[in-house]
């Protein structure tokens, strides 16, 4: 089995290095989309290691637009046709919470399983149903954004979904088989209402490849993610903990392979001992 790991990274080359190196395991390799808001020249250094690459086809990724998505379709493109068995997609700000050999047997042992969690708008996750059933216009780089959204909901008919699918989502980062990566291209390329529905949604990165996923004959094998998030500090506003040192015992009773977010300006002793938690230091 090998596995890819699709790592989104805009800043920190060298906190990105340490998520590297504590993913390295000889069935693994690293695939890294820079923002192209950001110089990809300090991150070039990375490749000189055979199983790291650079996304070449590169999009500005801005909070809770489109690019984030674009960005894991571009990564999509040029890793589905390597033939990986897994595609795991992070952030450069994740870590793991155990060995790069754990992390590969635990998917090893459960292969098959699309690992994306998908809770319902209607029902588990109510309070995120205004990010699709109203315009927003996040993707607009323009004065008075929120003010014209505003204004459209007030005016123009409800937003109608262009399929008969059911909504759900939670989060962006997921480890899935090569085989739903490819049927996620396949279906955003013969499905363009669906890419500009979402165009005009918040946070759309959340929804889109969950939901396609739930609405397809994948939806059996789909299991939560791998990813430990904390959603608690009342400062956050959309935004997960930064995590730090406190979080040591909650991260490793987690029971998850991953967590975020992390920054080694903020608090570099937690990615210390997680490194030394996994045998990585």
């Amino acid at each position: 089995m090998r596995i890819a790991h699709l790592i989104l990274a805009h800043k920190n080359p060298p906190q990105l290095e340490r998520l590297i190196r504590a993913l390295r395991h000889p069935s693994s390799d690293m695939y890294i989309h820079v923002d192209m808001k950001s110089d990809i020249t300090p991150f070039r250094y990375l490749t000189e290691n055979n199983d790291v690459f650079l996304v070449q086809r590169r999009t500005s990724i801005y909070w809770a637009g489109y690019g984030t998505i674009q960005a894991t379709i571009n990564g999509f493109r040029e890793i589905v046709p390597k033939g990986y068995d897994y595609i795991n997609v992070i952030s450069a700000q994740d870590f793991p919470l155990t060995s790069a050999a754990s992390v590969y047997n635990y998917i090893r042992d459960r292969r098959g399983k699309e690992f994306i969690t998908c809770e319902s708008i209607e029902d588990e996750w109510t309070e995120a149903a205004h990010r699709v059933r109203l315009y927003h216009f996040i993707n607009w780089r323009i004065p008075g954004k929120y003010r014209l959204a505003d204004l459209a909901n007030k005016i123009l008919p409800a937003r109608k979904y262009p399929l008969d699918h059911k909504i759900v989502g939670r989060a962006n980062w997921f480890t899935l088989t090569n085989a739903a990566a490819g049927y996620l291209l396949e279906f955003l390329d013969s499905h363009p209402k669906v890419t500009r529905y979402y165009k005009y949604c918040w946070g759309a990165d959340e929804f889109i490849f969950a939901t396609t996923l739930y609405n397809s004959s994948f939806r059996d094998q789909i299991v939560n993610n791998l990813v430990y998030v904390d959603w608690s500090a009342p400062e956050s506003k959309g935004h997960p903990k930064i995590l730090r040192s406190e979080d040591f015992d909650a991260l490793t009773r987690s029971g998850k392979l991953f967590a975020r977010k992390f920054d080694a300006n903020v608090d570099a002793t937690i990615i210390d001992r997680l490194e030394q938690w996994n045998g990585t230091h």
